[in-house]
């Protein structure tokens, strides 16, 4: 329980929801434009700098809670020591820079069906490449980012996290009473103190201001992924 009340910085994390969106779309993009030259080339580099902006997020919106900057240095240090996002940074780098896309194409025929597929090649610039095709490591490095946004998740939920928010529990950890959440909310304090038959007043306050608190947004992405 926290001796002073805790007041949230003006950056919410629908911002690193919406980075981890833009992400996911464009890797979407890619799985339909495989096959298709120049699209494919485009949704990649997009894909690759959407992602790669995750983690600025994070950090932006992040930073102003308590002991975030701890949290985060070794989960930072993984990502670093992964080939896979080592790769994808570097990418990124190359493609905004320089511009070639390094992977090459193929196809084949089963039963009147064409399909396709595409890998990344070594280039000068980016000698050691991961094996295997370009959609599905996408994905993978997608994953692993996410599943950083879902320990954050977890473990600041208080913070991020409006199921949590918006509990008896999460009032008692930030230092809050339900007056200080109505003034958060721009409502006057008080504005939900009436009498409710059947229910603790504090639990149905707590509900009816939950109207407003704003939509959990990452959910959908853990269960799309892990």
């Amino acid at each position: 329980m926290t001796e002073k009340k805790f007041e949230f910085p003006s950056r919410g994390f629908y911002l690193v929801a919406d980075k981890f969106g833009e992400a996911d779309y464009f890797l979407e993009l890619l799985r339909e434009k495989e096959g298709h030259h120049k699209e494919f080339e485009y949704a990649l580099s997009a894909f690759a700098s959407a992602a790669r902006s995750i983690t600025f997020s994070l950090q932006a919106v992040m930073s102003k809670y308590p002991e975030f900057s701890e949290w985060y240095t070794p989960k930072q240090e993984l990502l670093k020591k992964n080939k896979l996002a080592k790769f994808f940074l570097d990418l990124r780098n190359h493609l905004q820079k320089v511009g070639s896309v390094p992977m090459a194409s193929s196809g084949s025929i089963l039963n009147g069906v064409f399909f396709n597929d595409t890998e990344f090649v070594p280039i000068p610039e980016i000698k050691m490449v991961p094996v295997g095709n370009v959609v599905k490591l996408a994905e993978l490095y997608l994953i692993d980012v996410l599943i950083v946004l879902k320990e954050c998740y977890r473990d600041f939920s208080v913070y991020v996290d409006p199921r949590v928010i918006f509990t008896l529990d999460g009032l008692i950890e930030l230092g809050w009473s339900v007056e200080d959440l109505e003034e958060a909310l721009g409502f006057e304090r008080g504005y939900t103190n009436v009498d409710f038959e059947g229910e603790r007043n504090e639990v149905h306050r707590l509900k009816v201001l939950s109207r407003y608190g704003g939509d959990e947004e990452m959910e959908k992405y853990f269960k799309k992924y892990l």
